[in-house]
Order: structure tokens, then sequence, then C-alpha cells
């Protein structure tokens, strides 16, 4: 093989090897269960905030300390979230698991608020 086609051939396994990134989330990431707890958390809160009747920024107002709380629960920054969304984000498979996680948690509770409704 010609030095060209070494070189090419070690180009070709650079990018596979950059693609086949690792599975794990760094230490600065949530991992995959806490993040959909997380994210179930927040859309909870969403749709409780939406069941109210206040404008968008008394909204905001009331659901801003809610955010801050459940980062303080998951010992998670603002920015510790962010890195984790985009990590997730850059890893579709791993994202799919923690939303199938979170659809199937949000299914739940669906179900468990309208038995009792029953």
């Amino acid at each position: 093989m010609t030095r060209v086609g070494l070189i090419f051939l070690g180009l070709i396994m650079l990018v596979f090897l950059a693609g086949c990134q690792q599975d794990k989330p760094p230490s600065d990431v949530l991992s995959k269960k806490d993040y959909a707890e997380y994210l179930v958390n927040i859309y909870v809160a969403e749709a409780k905030l939406a069941s109210v009747v206040v404008t968008p920024d008394s909204a905001m107002k009331l659901f801003q300390p809610f955010e801050l709380s459940l980062q303080h629960k998951f010992g998670a920054s603002d920015s510790t979230i962010q890195k984790t969304y985009q990590w997730y984000l850059a890893h579709p498979r791993q994202f799919e698991e923690v939303y199938t996680a979170v659809i199937d948690t949000l299914n739940l509770l669906e179900q468990k608020a309208n038995a009792q409704k029953q």
C-alpha cells in the first residue's frame, strides 16, 4: 500500500473512531436515569403551570424557584443541565433512551391520575 493510501486509511479510521464516541456520559453530565427524572419533573411542573391561569411573566416567576430546587436536588448547576443536553443531543441513541424513559414515566403518571379520578 502506498504512503498516501496509508494516510487515507488512517484518516478513515480516525473518523470512524470519532464516530464511535464513548457511550457513557462524562462525569459533569447527568446519567440517563437522572436526566430522565429531571425532565419528567420539568414536564410535570410545566403541565401544572399550564393548568393555572397566569400571565407568562407570573408563570416564569413561579417556575424559576422550582427549577432551582430541582437543580439542587440533582446536584446540577444550570451549566451542567446545558452540558447534559448538549451531550445527549450529540449522542442520539442515548437521547432516545432518555426520552423513552420520560415518555413511559409520563404515561404511567397519566394512567395513575386518570385512575384516581374514577
